[in-house]
């Protein structure tokens, strides 16, 4: 085969290849390329022979590709960069490139350079994409974890507190059981103020329990709508919601709630979600209740033609008109000592069981949240 055929061959080769092939002498002027880059250029074959990079299309990155071939020659040795140019479509690509040193084959003298330069700009692309959402995650977690720092400082705090107390008085019915003669009336008091710790333990676990999940649906926003859907009676889920809610006292007092007089309708969802989301929102009106020293929790189910609905009514304070519209926000908050994070929450989780929560009030008469199920064939 004569030289001319080899090189037909050779061309044919490198012109299969989806990258760009080139080689220039010392100069920087094009000696060769394949037909990669002649697509990259916008020319043909015998035009960008003897052309250097100040002359083509990504003239504007010729100084730094210079740069590039220079260095290969005086070191005679391998570079890798990545480099970025304009192209004969008007986009800018960028490029993995590795240039070596071309050699005389007679004299074995370096004459110029020969390179590869893979595109690389999709996978750029995705790494940039990847690192805003890793900024946005590292955010969102920052923020998170500030917030709820703050929300379990405060929200432990209580029981922690109501322990200290009931251990200070403890120690003191212990004390006077020593001297007292009536030992019934001591046991008694013990009694209850051990059941006073016993609360405050279940207060505690249960908001534990509350902001762990919370937490991890902030870290995870997918989970609750990848959490698989099952059927579940939404009576059974408000009286164990009731009944494992951690009451202080008489507290569990204020809840209204006829199961006898609600008819029962299934929902699709979580268990163990819907009932945090009833803690989150019996939890919010015990605090307005404490704080105007009035109002119920009034409990009802209701059904339309496509929906199923769950009314959660107090008659404490009621929310500000201007607040309405931020509650469902994950950092919005409508009490002073709140994280921000239940309603949102609550929101969350409705809506992954493709429902809703809705609110309306008035300000210091009630609030009222509407839990709105979508109807199943088991309703």
């Amino acid at each position: 085969m004569n030289t001319k055929n080899q090189f037909k061959n050779f061309l044919s080769i490198i012109d299969a290849i989806p990258a760009s092939i080139y080689w220039k002498d010392k100069s920087g002027k094009t000696l060769g390329c394949n037909k990669y880059m002649l697509e990259m250029a916008g020319m043909e074959r015998k035009d960008i022979i003897g052309k250097t990079d100040y002359e083509l299309v990504w003239k504007d990155a010729a100084e730094k590709l210079r740069q590039a071939d220079e260095f290969v020659i005086k070191n005679d040795t391998i570079y890798e960069t990545e480099e970025t140019g304009l192209l004969a479509n008007g986009q800018k690509h960028t490029y993995l490139s590795t240039k070596a040193p071309l050699y005389d084959e007679a004299t074995e003298e370096i004459i110029g350079i020969i390179g590869v330069s893979v595109d690389i700009t999709d996978r750029k692309k995705a790494e940039q994409l990847q690192k805003q959402k890793d900024k946005e995650v590292f955010d969102q977690i920052s923020q998170a974890v500030e917030t709820l720092s703050g929300s379990i400082a405060h929200e432990i705090r209580t029981p922690l507190s109501i322990i200290g107390i009931n251990i200070d008085r403890l120690q003191l019915e212990f004390d006077k059981t020593l001297t007292s003669s009536d030992k019934t009336e001591q046991v008694n008091k013990i009694k209850e103020l051990i059941n006073n710790i016993k609360f405050a333990i279940k207060s505690a676990s249960n908001i534990i329990n509350m902001l762990l999940v919370k937490l991890r649906n902030i870290f995870h926003t997918n989970n609750a709508s990848d959490t698989k859907l099952k059927p579940y009676s939404i009576k059974s889920c408000i009286n164990e919601a009731i009944q494992e809610y951690p009451f202080y006292n008489d507290e569990y007092k204020a809840i209204v709630w006829d199961d006898a007089a609600n008819k029962d309708f299934i929902y699709e969802g979580n268990y163990l979600l819907t009932k945090h989301v009833l803690f989150n929102l019996i939890k919010n009106a015990l605090r307005a209740i404490k704080e105007t020293e009035r109002g119920k929790i009034y409990i009802s189910l209701r059904t339309d033609k496509n929906s199923n609905h769950l009314i959660f009514r107090d008659t404490a304070s009621g929310i500000p008109p201007k607040m309405l519209d931020s509650i469902f926000q994950q950092f919005s908050s409508t009490s002073k000592d709140g994280a921000g994070l239940g309603l949102a929450f609550c929101k969350t989780i409705m809506n992954s069981y493709n429902g809703d929560i809705t609110c309306n009030s008035k300000t210091g008469k009630y609030t009222e949240f509407v839990l709105s199920f979508p109807a199943t064939n088991n309703t």
